[in-house]
């Protein structure tokens, strides 16, 4: 199946009390490839969540604790076994976040009128 990257841009700018939640326009359909934040001078203290909303059991992709600074990362989760157990093998294996939900961003912390730009690039099937 013939897959492409796709970038997903969500901008936003903080209340007065350093508080953003933005959401995508529809829905992303595919794996989490990478997420590049650009701060804009948030405030050292701000927290920036990402998380799918519209999904069964909401997944939180990245979640950053007191991030003023520009980043680039490649957010991974641990595979599970069918049963929902954790894989016994030595070592662990990760994947991309599946994703099939809307995503949405949550600015706290993040100082008064304070704007952003996180960049999120999906593998889309």
């Amino acid at each position: 199946m013939a897959t492409k990257l796709t970038r997903y841009r969500l901008k936003g700018t903080t209340a007065a009390d350093g508080s953003s939640v933005v959401n995508t326009n529809s829905a992303v359909r595919g794996k989490i490839h990478s997420i590049a934040c650009d701060t804009g001078g948030l405030a050292d203290t701000a927290d920036i969540v990402i998380t799918t909303p519209d999904e069964v059991v909401s997944q939180t992709i990245l979640n950053l604790t007191d991030q003023a600074d520009d980043v680039v990362v490649r957010p991974l989760v641990l595979a599970t076994l069918n049963t929902g157990g954790a894989l016994t093998a030595t070592g662990n294996t990760y994947k991309e976040y599946a994703v099939f939900s809307r995503l949405r961003v949550t600015i706290a912390g993040g100082g008064d009128a304070k704007a952003y730009v996180i960049d999120v690039y999906v593998e889309e099937y």
